[in-house]
């Protein structure tokens, strides 16, 4: 389905809400958070198992850097910020999509003007050229 010129404003339109949306997402984090269980052994030689100990963990680099979150209260806060990046990430996709589309409409405009009457050719060229080799000849 092609784009049409009509179809610009809304895109313009959906651009705006887009960075307007960018705009309210402030603070970001990378990573994930996951659950720690170790297992320890006892003086006895039994083994236990502790935790869950919140873990946030990501990618630098080619190694998954790991940090155990020690205060509690800060759980939900990386939780917020995490989730806030993956939705600014959604957003920079449509983003992206919506400026490619629009993209397309620039260059389809801009073919359709060179384009009189949607031939493909030029037939003032040709003329021009006959135009000027009947004038040497003359």
């Amino acid at each position: 389905m092609k784009k049409t010129l009509p179809d610009y404003p809304n895109l313009q339109q959906q651009r705006q809400q887009l960075l307007q949306q960018l705009s309210g997402l402030e603070e970001l984090r990378r990573g994930s958070l996951t659950e720690q269980f170790l297992m320890v052994k006892r003086k006895d030689g039994s083994r236990v198992k502790r935790g869950p100990y919140p873990l946030l963990t990501r990618k630098h680099g080619r190694k998954t850097v790991s940090l155990r979150l020690t205060d509690p209260a800060l759980v939900p806060l990386y939780r917020q910020q995490i989730q806030a990046l993956r939705q600014f990430e959604t957003v920079v996709d449509r983003l992206v999509l919506v400026g490619e589309q629009l993209s397309d409409l620039a260059v389809a405009e801009v073919v359709q003007k060179k384009t009189p009457g949607g031939t493909g050719t030029s037939r003032r060229g040709a003329s021009a050229r006959r135009r000027s080799g009947s004038q040497a000849d003359a």
